[in-house]
Formats: structure tokens, sequence, C-alpha cells
């Protein structure tokens, strides 16, 4: 399984929280020997070097966690999507950067937006060397349960909010050519994704 043949430069894993995007990553890096960037560190940098009046989306959660938490659900998840769609700026400066100096990479995380994927894999010029995944879960007991395993506590909302977001993502790339992989089984998971990959 080790060191299989790539025919892509850069490897989008996106997906909603609590599917397993991390633990699939790692296993395709290893497979494809590409380097992991994780897109939680420019969440980081951007929120650091923004300010709230120019990117408001970027500080919502730290800086009105209150008032955050208690906004309905929809809205909740409205702030997630711009915040992937103004995110995805930062991300398609780096992914080009990387596709100029031949350094692969598999870039993961929750805020890959499907509009990214759609504009990355419509330009004829890069287009063969991308690949964008999502990694897909429609079951929010399995969600989690998944958030349980990995931080000890049962967060109902946190899992809904994740489930509605699966749900968005799925409409947005629904007959494109971005792909779709169920999360389960997880036994098959990876040879799943290089199949097609590899395809």
């Amino acid at each position: 399984m080790l060191n299989r043949k790539r025919t892509f430069d850069i490897l989008l894993i996106g997906g909603a929280s609590g599917v397993g995007k991390s633990c699939v990553s790692y296993q395709l890096a290893k497979i494809y020997d590409m380097n992991v960037v994780q897109v939680d560190d420019f969440q980081c940098i951007v929120e650091h070097y923004t300010k709230e009046e120019d990117y408001p989306v970027f500080h919502y959660w730290k800086n009105h966690f209150e008032e955050a938490i208690n906004q309905p659900l929809e809205k909740k998840l409205e702030i997630m999507i711009n915040y992937a769609n103004e995110l995805s700026k930062a991300l398609e400066i780096v992914i080009n950067n990387h596709l100029e100096e031949n350094r692969p990479m598999i870039l993961d995380g929750d805020f890959i937006s499907p509009k990214l994927c759609k504009k990355l894999i419509e330009d004829s010029g890069i287009k063969n060397r991308i690949k964008c995944i999502y990694i897909i879960e429609d079951d929010k007991s399995q969600i989690l349960q998944n958030y349980h395993n990995r931080e000890g506590s049962m967060q109902h909302d946190r899992a809904e909010l994740s489930l509605r977001y699966n749900h968005w993502i799925k409409e947005q790339i629904e007959g494109t050519e971005i792909i779709a992989i169920p999360s389960r089984p997880w036994e098959t998971s990876i040879d799943r994704i290089c199949d097609i990959l590899n395809n």
C-alpha cells in the first residue's frame, strides 16, 4: 500500500468536524509520500493578523462567544459557511504557491469550501494536478460518538451543527467532479479513496 504512484500534486480533504478527516489525511500522506498541512494553522494566522472591523467573520466566535453559542442553528451554519468562503482566499494563495514550486501537499480541514474546490478544478491550467475529496458522515450519533472518543464529552449541539454542515457540503458538490466518500466502513476508507484517486 505504501508509496503508490501519485497523479496529483495537491489533495484537498474537507468535511464537517468530527467525521475522521485527519485520520484519513495522515494515512494518505504515508501512502503518497506527501506532507499534511492543517487548515487550522491558517485559521490561527488570519485570526491573529486581521482586525475584526476588516474581517468580522474570522473574529466572531472568539470575540462574541456568548452571543455566538446562543445563535439559532441556521445562523451558526451561515457563519461557518461564510468563514469557509472567506478563508478560501488565503488557502488559494497557498495552494497556488505549492503548485508553482512543485511541492506536493495534502490540505486538510473543516473550512475547505466547496466554492474553492469548484474554482480549482474548473481551472484548466491546474485541474489535472488537484484532487478534492470530502469525507461524508450522515449519522449524527456517529459524529457524537467521534467527539466523545476524541474529546471525552458528548457535544449534542456541536454534532447537530456538524451534521447540517455535512448536508450543506453534499448539496454544494452534487453533480461536480468533487469526490464525496462515506467515512464508513472505516476499514475500507483508505482503499476506497485510493481506488478513486488512481482512476
